[in-house]
């Protein structure tokens, strides 16, 4: 029988390492993809996801079960990037080693990695709305992230960025226009 997350967390409490690496295994793949939107790059979206679940290590003795753990950590992940979005205006560009030659010049080899185009128009558009998702404010990326990718609730929402409901609604609805007229403009 599987053990539910609240019953992981207590035993990782308790000092059970295999619990909270149980934790970590049921929740970093979806955790991963609100990093990914919160973050300029994977190498960004990694050190996010790690410093999320050193949070959650720190903080299981005080989950008190008032929300779910998915939104508990949501809500740490959330503090975290937090901290770095005052860094990540100016964030450094992520390029290839193989994307220049040294002597400035092109590259000799073809590598799949540094072609800009995609092979579908479905990859082209998952690229186009996560650069449009990643130019939004980041209060705007977050409801949106949190709402459709993650399909947390208003009051799931609310809790974890300790915020009224009301707030919550206010930012979805500018963050959705906004999103709808980064789009429009892109067509």
């Amino acid at each position: 029988m599987e053990l539910t997350d609240v019953e992981l967390v207590k035993a990782a409490a308790s000092g059970d390492d295999a619990a909270f690496h149980a934790l970590v295994d049921r929740h970093a793949r979806t955790l991963f993809r609100v990093a990914m939107s919160m973050s300029h790059n994977r190498a960004d979206a990694e050190d996010l996801m790690q410093e999320t679940f050193v949070g959650a290590y720190r903080g299981l003795v005080r989950f008190d079960a008032r929300s779910s753990v998915k939104t508990w950590l949501t809500s740490i992940m959330t503090r975290q990037a937090a901290k770095g979005w005052p860094r990540g205006r100016h964030h450094r560009a992520a390029l290839s080693i193989h994307a220049a030659a040294p002597d400035g010049g092109e590259t000799e080899r073809d590598d799949a990695s540094l072609r800009t185009a995609s092979r579908t128009t479905q990859v082209d558009a998952r690229i186009d709305v996560m650069q449009v998702l990643k130019s939004l404010d980041a209060p705007h990326r977050q409801v949106l992230v949190m709402r459709e990718m993650q399909g947390l609730s208003y009051d799931e929402m609310a809790k974890a960025l300790n915020v009224p409901r009301g707030t919550i609604e206010s930012r979805l609805h500018r963050a959705r226009a906004e999103f709808r007229a980064r789009v429009t403009r892109r067509e």
